[in-house]
């Protein structure tokens, strides 16, 4: 439902393709002094507690270490422009805004009674992170909004302790500088990954892996998430696993939902951005390919090797990203990348026309009175597990493509429900 998606969205889609007798490796570290700033550093030190500064100490400026490392400064200066090069416009949308409301109506109906169906922007660079999030119209329940937005959450929380998550959103927000900056994953330590965001590092402990750097840098944020409904602190739902059905169950066992949607009482999920559980378990991640390998790919100017900051699609940088492992196939990659994606948006397009029947006539039925309280708790058990499943691939950001078999699996569950509850209605007319 997003074909073109992956090339405006910041951490789309880890690319390569069917493994060959070539196989997938994660990039080699290498020491350049200057610019190449190590992804993977030894068991030993990623195993260390990382101490966080005093707040008087902390460098959040990522212009602090322009310096020292120009060509990781400016690759992430990238982030500021659209793909053709043009820097952005710095209101919401930027100078080319792609409104998800226009081109695709459905999520209107899907969405309504919730702040996405009445605003809805493709995300931009992280360059962009702290101006959109403060001039969306989507209404902020805390300052806890910013914990992905801002080198200055951190900051905040010494300040403010677990108050901060409570506070209000647009007060506080003027207290940040930074939106997201060097800091943000590698606190006063460039080449040591740090991940500064206290959801994280809360719940990282409960998984039964280690995660590389590589992809802990990302996973701090690219995560479904949720807040507690009175202190507003950001929860991510992995206490039974990172498996769709295991953040559904989690939900479940809370009686928790995001909103009940106004024409059918439904209690919906709403899915935010859960690339590092879609990505988890698949191919890539199994051979030990992290998020960085792909989005941040190693570069060469003028003879000197870095690391690529610009995060964004590894379609910009094929070459780098895929050639790799994929070197003797580099050339279809990019048809073969897109064909999934076309097929799972057409998926996502037909699911999401199934769901808006399902609540046209769900609402034409309840309106009606022809349903018995019985009928309605099952309608509104397979609606809710439906959209749920249908939003998860929809809102992540790989369309398809981070996990193919797990986005898949989850659409055909979606349609299943749908189906399910649209045979009930049938019966009702």
């Amino acid at each position: 439902m997003k074909l073109n998606k992956n090339l405006i969205i910041s951490f789309v889609v880890i690319l390569s393709i069917l493994i060959t007798s070539i196989g997938c490796a994660p990039q080699e570290d290498t020491e350049d002094e200057g610019n190449q700033q190590p992804q993977d550093n030894q068991q030993e030190d990623q195993n260390k507690k990382a101490e966080i500064p005093s707040p008087d100490e902390m460098i959040l400026a990522a212009e602090e270490w322009k310096e020292k490392y120009p060509l990781i400064y400016e690759s992430y200066q990238l982030t500021s422009r659209y793909k053709d090069g043009v820097t952005e416009n710095p209101e919401l949308g930027g100078s080319h805004p792609l409104d998800y409301l226009k081109e695709y109506p459905d999520i209107k109906v899907l969405y309504d009674g919730y702040g996405f169906s009445k605003e809805y922007y493709a995300a931009r660079g992280h360059y962009y992170a702290l101006n959109d999030v403060i001039n969306t119209a989507r209404p902020k329940p805390g300052a806890s909004c910013l914990a992905c937005k801002s080198a200055d959450y951190e900051k905040l929380i010494a300040e403010y302790g677990d108050d901060l998550y409570a506070m209000d959103f647009h007060k506080v927000s003027q207290e940040a500088e930074y939106g997201l900056t060097c800091y943000t994953c590698h606190r006063n330590e460039p080449g040591q990954v740090q991940a500064t965001t206290p959801q994280f590092n809360v719940t990282v402990e409960k998984l039964d892996f280690e995660l590389k750097p590589g992809t802990e840098a990302c996973a701090q944020c690219h995560v479904e998430y949720s807040m507690d409904s009175e202190t507003k602190e950001v929860i991510l739902p992995w206490d039974n696993g990172l498996e769709v059905g295991d953040i559904e169950s989690y939900y479940d066992d809370m009686d928790f939902y995001d909103w009940k949607h106004p024409r059918t009482g439904t209690p919906l999920i709403k899915v935010q951005h859960p690339e590092f559980e879609t990505y988890t378990g698949s191919v890539h991640d199994k051979l030990g390919v992290t998020c960085a390998d792909c989005h941040m790919p190693t570069m060469k100017e003028n003879g000197e090797e870095y690391l690529s900051h610009w995060a964004k699609s590894p379609l910009k940088t094929v070459e780098e990203s895929c050639g790799t492992c994929h070197s003797s196939e580099i050339d279809g990659l990019t048809e073969k990348v897109e064909n999934i994606q076309k097929e799972t948006e057409e998926e996502l397009l037909e699911i999401g026309a199934m769901l808006v029947q399902l609540i046209e006539e769900f609402g034409s039925a309840l309106e009606n009175e022809h349903l018995d309280d019985e009928t309605i708790n099952e309608l509104w058990d397979l609606h809710r597990k439906s959209q749920y499943r249908w939003d998860f691939v929809f809102v992540e950001n790989g369309n398809g493509f981070h996990n193919s078999e797990k986005a898949r699996k989850t659409l055909d569950e979606a349609k299943d429900y749908a189906q399910q509850a649209l045979d009930i209605l049938s019966e009702f007319q």
